[in-house]
């Protein structure tokens, strides 16, 4: 019936001079020949179905319906003043149907003045599901920059960077990304709004994974290189000879391409934080990173930027002989790994052995990406000391034996065969 109108709107000069909605007070529809012929008798009123708002073209169709005459196709619907518009709804916009959405513009300004971030968005995302905007992607183009005014300071927070830049491409992406988290709690999303771009959030993952990166390497190397090397120089006059044949040790195998595994024996109060302190402020002080962790929390308060070997490698807490470390190749752990230089481990007889073997197996994996001879190196070629007392706490076997708890130990791995103590 729609389409056979425009056919009489090419075949009778009278059709054109009628809307969709007169139509039928001059023609009548012929069902069985699906054609509109003019009316010899009576008198109909025509009338068009309710569309809602929310229809989005379906409702600017119907718009049009009611004041264009005699189109002779949907081009000539979507004409006005010799311009083919892209969608029904700019070409109501242009026939003067429609507000100019002013008024939102001026309300989002003026709630930016004392509304929080969380607030414009929230605002921003009821005008969108509530069709109240009849040009959003304009509003949007007119007060983006008021909707992101939060963001970077939310990400400063939230990655403890003071120094984050981002550009006007990631705060509006960032922005979308919030407004469609809204649209979501409430059934809603941004793409059932052609008309509004939609984020990227992909990309956006990959910057924050990137942001994250830079963080943990920054963290590493966050340190006074000036006052790490005047402590060094002041470590190395007070060490004792057997102290300096490991220093010695230690960081010759940090300058070689294959690294070391080392195991320092000793009981409490020998000097092992000290030497931990000396290799650290030496390699430090050069800009290498060193990761400093303990089978404790309260032993890696001691150490210069220490964590617990759990929270640094994600080591699973019910280690087995065919467990790995929680760490994605690409992730910004992985790149931190990648780019360390030493990593010492303090009261290692602690844990069980299964730890070890899931972070050598890790670092193996994560390494042979960028040199493939780590596959068969320990740790991946990465120099590694493990320090502490076998005469202290042994790893824990609930209901084990002596036997149990020997055969957990650190030195019953095959991690062990290539140990220096």
């Amino acid at each position: 019936m729609f389409i056979a109108w425009f056919r009489a709107n090419r075949k009778y000069n009278e059709a054109r001079q009628l809307t969709y909605t007169d139509f039928p007070r001059k023609f009548v529809w012929k069902s069985q020949l699906r054609v509109w012929e003019p009316r010899k008798a009576g008198t109909v009123i025509g009338r068009l179905f309710f569309v809602p708002p929310s229809s989005g073209e379906l409702y600017y169709l119907r718009m049009l319906l009611n004041i264009v005459r005699g189109p002779r196709s949907f081009k000539d619907l979507r004409t006005y003043n010799n311009i083919i518009y892209s969608s029904y709804r700019d070409a109501c916009y242009a026939r003067g149907l429609l507000d100019d959405d002013q008024e939102y513009v001026d309300a989002i300004k003026e709630a930016s003045y004392w509304g929080s971030g969380q607030y414009l968005w929230k605002l921003f995302a009821t005008l969108l599901w509530s069709n109240s905007m009849i040009r959003p992607e304009v509003v949007w183009e007119k007060c983006w920059t008021l909707l992101s005014d939060r963001i970077l300071h939310n990400h400063i927070n939230m990655f403890n960077l003071p120094d984050l830049v981002m550009s006007d491409e990631e705060l509006l992406q960032l922005t979308l990304i919030e407004i469609e988290e809204i649209l979501n709690s409430n059934g809603k999303s941004l793409r059932e709004f052609p008309t509004m771009p939609y984020p990227n959030i992909d990309g956006i993952n990959l910057r924050r994974q990137d942001v994250l990166h830079n963080k943990l390497i920054l963290d590493e190397l966050n340190y006074d290189r000036v006052l790490l090397a005047e402590q060094h120089k002041q470590y190395l006059s007070q060490m004792t000879t057997e102290q300096r044949n490991v220093y010695d040790q230690v960081i010759e195998a940090t300058n070689s391409d294959n690294g070391r595994i080392f195991f320092l024996y000793g009981y409490g109060s020998t000097g092992k934080i000290f030497l931990w302190r000396t290799l650290s402020a030496a390699l430090r002080s050069k800009d290498e990173i060193v990761l400093t962790v303990a089978s404790s929390g309260i032993t890696s308060l001691l150490l210069l930027g220490g964590r617990t070997a759990h929270s640094r490698f994600a080591i699973p807490l019910i280690p087995d002989e065919f467990s790995t470390c929680n760490i994605k190749q690409g992730s910004p752990l992985a790149e931190l790994i990648s780019r360390t230089k030493l990593i010492i481990w303090d009261e290692a007889p602690m844990m069980n052995k299964f730890c070890f073997e899931a972070l050598d197996r890790t670092m193996r994996d994560l390494l042979r990406h960028t040199n493939e001879s780590s596959l068969i190196l320990p740790f991946g070629g990465k120099t590694v000391v493990f320090g502490g007392d076998f005469r202290q706490i042994l790893p824990v076997i609930t209901k084990g034996s002596r036997q149990d708890i020997f055969s957990a130990s650190i030195n019953s791995s095959y991690v062990w065969v290539t140990v220096r103590y």
